[in-house]
């Protein structure tokens, strides 16, 4: 793919998104992310008192606990490696999103997964570790703003030298908020940065300085447009499957029968997908993209029943296809987002640094190689007898 390295080529980052390899590769990603975090936080529910039957009764598969939940101390610390797994495999997978539309842009279009995952694993350290150890100096900056309110507490003195540090803390809560957003930026781009340059952590968090800095505007409109078309994109991706849905239930209740049972397993698979912690403007109007009636349910309907455990079974298999559904539309605007970042990286690269890391290097056969070797040692041989005469 050529690109003419302006604006216009972020709008491609939807075509880029439209990949079954990546599609299936940002899924895969988001299933490993979810288990993951399911198991751990049943377990960290469970240590807090909580009932296996009362968290699925609550929360089904996703447990979410902001929300009018108290857990232990313990609990929340199994919580918070819970929520780190889902990052790390956040991050793997966009990592392995961003090697696949890197080479594709570079012209391999066969580039495959596995490698594609390999990659990623093997460089987890310039993505996951990037945005940890930002945040831990970060946090260490409000560790000294903490104590200068210890400072402040000691009688006369202590407010005499807030007053007199108050320049310099305030500097420094400035300073702050700017780590935070390039704490942002890493987020975002980190996986493609990786990518394209196979960066360590250092480096990774140079380049989100640099792109913040040397391309403030450019960067942050250009976030913008693909913000706008990844959801576009969704809308429409998930425009089709709604129909793909009221066809298959269509025609499916179309010669049903008269027992109701097919009626029975499609509203007891909406029963399923429960998310009490979704905003409710967002359960009553985004999921009627995924399907012809309220798709994930406010809590209020019960299970019905139907004589015959199969077509109870059959309606939680068909709610599980109902999360397979999503996590394949999530899949596709992980997919285009991602493939976008590496779009905005590479182009910005070219503006800033004049450096195109499309290019491909030269590749020499090994004669070539040993040439070009006897060459520069011969190089080197004349200059060290030429600084030898020069020397006599």
């Amino acid at each position: 793919m050529t690109l003419d390295y302006v604006w216009k080529d972020v709008f491609r980052s939807a075509r880029l998104g439209f990949s079954p390899k990546k599609i299936w590769v940002a899924t895969k990603g988001l299933v490993y992310a979810t288990a993951g975090y399911i198991i751990l936080t049943y377990l960290s529910f469970m240590t807090s008192g909580w009932k296996i039957q009362e968290i699925w009764h609550e929360f089904r598969y996703i447990p979410f606990p902001f929300f009018q939940v108290n857990l232990t101390w313990y609990g929340w610390i199994i919580w918070a490696v819970a929520a780190l797994w889902a990052l790390f495999y956040y991050f793997i997978t966009t990592t392995a999103i961003s090697k696949i539309t890197y080479e594709q842009l570079r012209g391999d279009e066969f580039y495959e997964s596995k490698e594609a995952w390999r990659f990623a694993y093997k460089n987890w350290k310039g993505t996951f570790l990037s945005p940890i150890y930002l945040l831990l100096f970060i946090s260490s900056l409000l560790l000294v703003a903490f104590v200068f309110g210890l400072v402040g507490r000691i009688p006369t003195v202590g407010q005499l030298l807030i007053g007199f540090s108050a320049i310099p803390i305030i500097a420094g809560a400035f300073f702050t908020v700017y780590l935070t957003v390039v704490l942002g930026v890493i987020l975002i781009s980190a996986s493609s940065i990786v990518a394209a340059t196979e960066s360590d952590t250092f480096d990774t968090l140079f380049e989100g300085f640099s792109l913040l800095n040397d391309q403030t505007w450019r960067y942050i409109l250009w976030e913008v447009i693909l913000l706008i078309t990844t959801f576009l994109g969704i809308v429409i991706f998930a425009w089709l499957l709604n129909y793909a849905l009221s066809l298959t239930h269509w025609t499916i209740g179309l010669w049903a029968g008269p027992r109701n049972w097919w009626n029975i397993m499609w509203h007891n698979a909406h029963w399923y997908v429960h998310i009490p912690w979704l905003p409710v403007w967002i359960a009553k109007w985004v999921p009627t993209f995924f399907a012809p009636i309220e798709f994930i349910s406010a809590g209020s309907e019960t299970l019905a029943t139907y004589p015959g455990a199969t077509t109870t079974f059959g309606g939680f298999l068909l709610g599980f296809s109902f999360y397979a559904i999503i996590y394949i539309v999530l899949g596709y605007g992980v997919s285009t987002f991602t493939a976008g970042q590496t779009l905005i990286y590479t182009i910005l690269v070219k503006i800033k640094d004049d450096k195109d890391l499309l290019e491909k290097e030269e590749q020499l056969f090994e004669p070539e190689v040993e040439e070009k070797e006897k060459e520069k040692e011969k190089e080197e041989e004349k200059e060290e007898e030429k600084e030898e005469e020069e020397k006599e």
